[in-house]
């Protein structure tokens, strides 16, 4: 199998400075290299597979080292120790590796917005020394293939959120790359330009016969659109296989949700005794918890609901979606938002 991303206990080490704001005795043990440096480990000891044409996942929370590991691998950050090979290069051939990948990043700052779409990649065209006709075909290409070519004469400062990301994927098939990054793409677009978004992705891989290595804290993309995800949590990978698979890792263990013809306080006394994870609406008669078919707690739980003459409704047994099997693996809890360093 021909790999497209590989890596071995990849890792990165910050050194922080404490600075110049030292007392004379601080500034002494500092220059004999006794004290002001801290280490802050961003990543550590990753090691990734990933096959050529697949849609690969880096899902993790803000600060777990999603951002730091991608620069690493697009040559921008260098690995305190590890190794890595990007498109079968090795990090140190850094011009072969940059001319393999694309980088997309949220938020994009660097198109100029008083030129239109077309010119904005003519500029960047020329910066992968493209020019001429060369440059206009190609430039006709990437619009084409993000469908921007009917707007093509547009100033990006008039462009929609979704555009602009549109635009910023065409500007890294510029160079025709093998490897995508796309580093939380679907950041502050609305769930139309994200749905659309996603198409195109999943579009240019056949297309462009591109593997994609997309970066995202949005559980819900990862699941929809990743052929594989990594959890990256505290700079470590906790787990990797296809979100399928990673579900069923935590088999037999399911949620189980029943709704009661009634209620009553003591037999709550009872469950909580049995379950005490156990949630519970009163009011609705609904209680839910999690149990495997081989612990007996299930079974229990109806024998003691039985023997207080109380009626079970309706009763599911749900799998472990993406995001509970990532709650297993990081004990990470709320919404994963905000910007990563």
């Amino acid at each position: 199998m021909t790999l497209a991303v590989e890596t071995k206990n990849l890792t990165k080490v910050y050194e922080k400075q404490h600075g110049w704001r030292l007392t004379g005795a601080e500034l002494v043990t500092a220059s004999a290299g006794l004290a002001g440096v801290e280490s802050v480990t961003a990543v550590s000891g990753v090691n990734l597979a990933v096959s050529q044409g697949e849609l690969f996942g880096l899902l993790g929370p803000n600060g777990a080292g999603k951002t730091t590991l991608t620069k690493m691998l697009c040559t921008l950050v260098v690995p305190t120790s590890g190794t890595a090979k990007i498109g079968g290069y090795d990090l140190k051939q850094t011009g072969a590796i940059r001319a393999t990948v694309g980088l997309v990043v949220s938020n994009e700052r660097s198109f100029y917005w008083r030129l239109s779409a077309r010119r904005n990649l003519m500029f960047f065209a020329a910066m992968h020394g493209l020019f001429g006709q060369t440059a206009v075909t190609r430039v006709n290409d990437v619009l084409a293939a993000v469908e921007l070519q009917n707007v093509a004469e547009r100033r990006f400062g008039l462009f929609s959120s979704g555009m602009r990301q549109r635009l910023a994927i065409a500007r890294s098939l510029l160079h025709q790359p093998t490897i995508l990054f796309l580093d939380e793409p679907s950041r502050s677009l609305d769930p139309t330009a994200t749905c659309h978004l996603h198409e195109l992705i999943q579009g240019l891989i056949v297309a462009q016969n591109l593997t994609v290595f997309l970066i995202t804290h949005d559980l819900a993309e990862a699941e929809k659109l990743c052929d594989r995800v990594a959890l990256i949590h505290q700079s470590q990978i906790q787990a990797i296989g296809r979100p399928v698979d990673l579900r069923q890792q935590l088999q037999p263990q399911r949620r189980y949700r029943l709704t009661l013809d009634r209620w009553q306080q003591d037999v709550a006394a009872e469950l909580k005794g049995l379950l005490p994870a156990m949630q519970l609406d009163a009011v609705h008669h609904e209680l839910s918890f999690w149990a495997s078919e081989r612990d007996g707690l299930v079974t229990a739980v109806l024998d003691r609901l039985r023997a207080h003459q109380i009626d079970i409704l309706t009763i599911t047994a749900t799998p472990p979606s993406l995001e509970e099997v990532f709650a297993h693996y990081t004990h990470e809890t709320g919404e994963m938002m905000g910007d990563e360093g």
